[in-house]
């Protein structure tokens, strides 16, 4: 699997996350997945505002 580096905007703070994922469409999928998982927050108050290939 192919490492990502997925960055954006949640609750009013920027992050940036790195990702094992086959592809883009998934690398973002888990992104909000975690951000979801560990820091409680809603897919809704998250903004992805790049993903690259790192």
């Amino acid at each position: 699997m192919a490492k990502f580096i997925v960055s954006g905007v949640a609750k009013g703070r920027q992050f940036e996350k790195e990702v094992e994922a086959p592809s883009e469409k998934l690398a973002r999928e888990y992104a909000y997945s975690l951000l979801g998982s560990n820091a409680g927050i809603k897919r809704s108050a998250i903004k992805i505002t790049s993903v690259k290939r790192g």
